[in-house]
Formats: C-alpha cells, structure tokens, sequence
C-alpha cells in the first residue's frame, strides 16, 4: 500500500478472516439446506443474514420472509446474523476454550494433574 510491501502478519491476518468466512458460509449453506430449498434461497439467506444486507432472493426475497425454514435452520441464521453483526473474530473466540482459560483461570484436568505430579 503506498509503494510499501504489506507484511507477513498482515496478510496472514487477513487470510485466516477470509478462510473463516468463507467456511461459515459453506457451513451455514449445508447445514440450512436440509430444509429443502432451492440453492438460491439458502445461499441468498445465509449471505443476507452474514452480510446484514436485508432481503435476499428465491424466498427470502423481497416479499418473502425467513418463515418457512425450520428451527435448527433459524438458530444457523442467527448465528450468522451475530457473526456478521459483531464480526467473526470475537464470536469464534466465544467458543474457543483458550480464552476462556486466560481470562477466568480455568485449567483442563490433564493441567491440574500435571500441576500435581
């Protein structure tokens, strides 16, 4: 950028985004699909809702609505609405157990009992 190189850290920062993205998406089209739509609808559903765009096509279009999917599909579509909301790093650190270890102090068995031996 500006005649300047862009380093290591940087590009590998935003290819780890990017691979997380696209994997939520991959993941959010499949797990959704068992509903039986179209591909439209479901890739268009899960980028409406990972993107916070508003309406998207097929069912999910303007004078459609989200109603037709099941639960298990809406609760996908909600996580994909907070991914896309409040970005996708903080909320896959949700669920990763190293931050939660950091920041309570908590520790594994295998940790404790090898503090003990």
């Amino acid at each position: 950028m500006n005649g300047r190189m862009m380093s290591e850290t940087v590009l590998k920062t935003v290819h780890v985004y990017l691979g997380a993205y696209v994997m939520i998406l991959i993941v959010s089209v499949i797990l959704i699909s068992i509903d039986g739509f179209d591909l439209e609808t479901n890739f268009s559903a899960v980028m409406a809702t990972l993107n916070n765009i508003g309406p998207g096509f097929g069912k999910v279009g303007p004078t459609g609505n989200f109603s037709g999917f099941s639960v298990f599909s809406k609760v996908v579509l909600m996580f994909d609405m907070l991914a896309g909301r409040l970005e996708l790093f903080p909320i896959l650190a949700l669920f990763h157990p190293g931050i939660w270890q950091i920041k309570y102090g908590w520790r594994s068995d295998r940790e404790v009992s090898e503090q003990e031996a």
